[in-house]
């Protein structure tokens, strides 16, 4: 549709009169080119204008203007430009802090001293016997590799989930790598990833990646499928490539480049208990922290929440098995997190239902439709 019918069409839908249009026209325009008309979920020729205009077309009208406010005041787009920067900062400003922090206390020396430490061999030993794993196509881990040039393209891999083969592949050229930097053969236990950085783009709950089953009380989630893979290579004697990992101190670090307070406390939280009888030293890092107001607030926006509320404004077929984990409906999101927060490339499900509802699928239509992995 044209920018220009599809202001019409908005103007139409929100009643406006020429002087409203005048007003909010700039403002909308500026809004779809800085940003929204990015989204890479939208349907081949929609553009923000037009699903704007759609998406209020639904509401009463009192609502509608509930709903347009919510947009103006409360919105937040995350742009690629934006997570892109966050994927750049996370090796310089996160990771690699870790590794000179470890080095300085291996070297006895104080960690001011970071020209020094970065120079020493034992860092650079360090650094290559790193281990980077995404966690989803989140993880961008073509992005990591190229933003960092002083890592080994074979110490960064798409995927937790590492074949036999693959793992032989990285650990022949982490022996080549150690060896040149050594001058001589490294060990059985020099020859394997001392530290795994597990690396993910975003999380509001932390739910997918640790969490306990009510029922059977056992950890699920990504976390626990990884450990769950260094056990099962660990006991397996045919596997020549049980040793992938140094098991007698070993770290894992999860890496996330956005997260909610709730996430962050979560994961603190549980994965202390998981670990807590492990050989295994454990870390959560974010680059970028959202803080606990960002969330919908039940006092500021009670009105909005209000509007969520409404079985109007849902529609209870998104309801599964998989979103039964974060509670019973998604009306505030899933886990009720409550979120205003799109990002390009996807909306998060733990935003509001009504941000992200598929129109082809349910009755109700999402500003920033999402595509879901767990389909019916």
């Amino acid at each position: 549709m044209k920018d220009e019918l599809a202001e019409r069409l908005l103007a139409s839908v929100m009643g406006w009169a020429a002087e409203d249009v005048a007003q909010e026209r700039p403002l909308l325009q500026a809004m779809a080119a800085y940003k929204y008309d990015e989204y890479g979920q939208f349907s081949p020729g929609m553009r923000f204008v037009e699903s704007l205009a759609l998406w209020l077309q639904q509401f009463s009208d009192d609502d509608r203007k509930l709903a347009y406010g919510f947009v103006k005041q409360k919105l937040i787009f995350c742009s690629r430009k934006e997570m892109e920067h966050l994927v750049s900062m996370a090796y310089p400003d996160i990771i690699r802090p870790i590794l000179l922090d470890y080095t300085a206390k291996k070297l006895g020396i104080p960690n001011r001293y970071i020209s020094k430490i970065a120079a020493s061999k034992e860092f650079k030993i360090l650094q290559r016997r790193c281990l980077f794993l995404g966690l989803s196509d989140g993880a961008h881990t073509d992005l990591f590799r190229r933003s960092n040039p002083e890592l080994s393209h074979e110490q960064i891999w798409q995927a937790y989930e590492i074949s036999p083969d693959k793992a032989e592949d990285m650990l022949k050229d982490l022996s080549k790598d150690l060896e040149e930097k050594l001058k001589r053969k490294p060990t059985r236990d020099e020859s394997c990833f001392q530290m795994v950085f597990l690396l993910d783009d975003f999380s509001a709950s932390g739910l997918s990646y640790l969490r306990k089953e009510d029922k059977s009380e056992k950890f699920k989630g990504k976390i626990a499928k990884f450990y769950g893979q260094l056990n099962m290579r660990e006991s397996d004697e045919s596997d020549h490539t049980k040793y992938f990992l140094y098991r007698n101190n070993l770290y894992i670090y999860l890496v996330l480049y956005m997260a909610t307070q709730q996430a962050y406390s979560h994961l603190n939280e549980i994965s202390n208990a998981f670990f807590v009888d492990k050989p295994i030293q454990w870390g959560l890092k974010v680059v970028q922290q959202l803080s606990d107001q960002v969330p919908l607030n039940d006092i500021k926006d009670s009105s909005f929440l209000a509007l969520i509320d409404k079985d109007s404004y849902y529609d209870s077929n998104v309801e599964n098995k998989h979103t039964q984990v974060g509670g019973n409906t998604v009306k505030r999101g899933f886990a009720d997190c409550s979120l205003p927060l799109v990002l390009s490339h996807n909306t998060p499900n733990n935003s509001i239902f009504l941000l992200w509802s598929d129109p082809e699928m349910y009755k109700v239509r999402g500003l920033f439709p999402r595509v879901s992995r767990h389909r019916s």
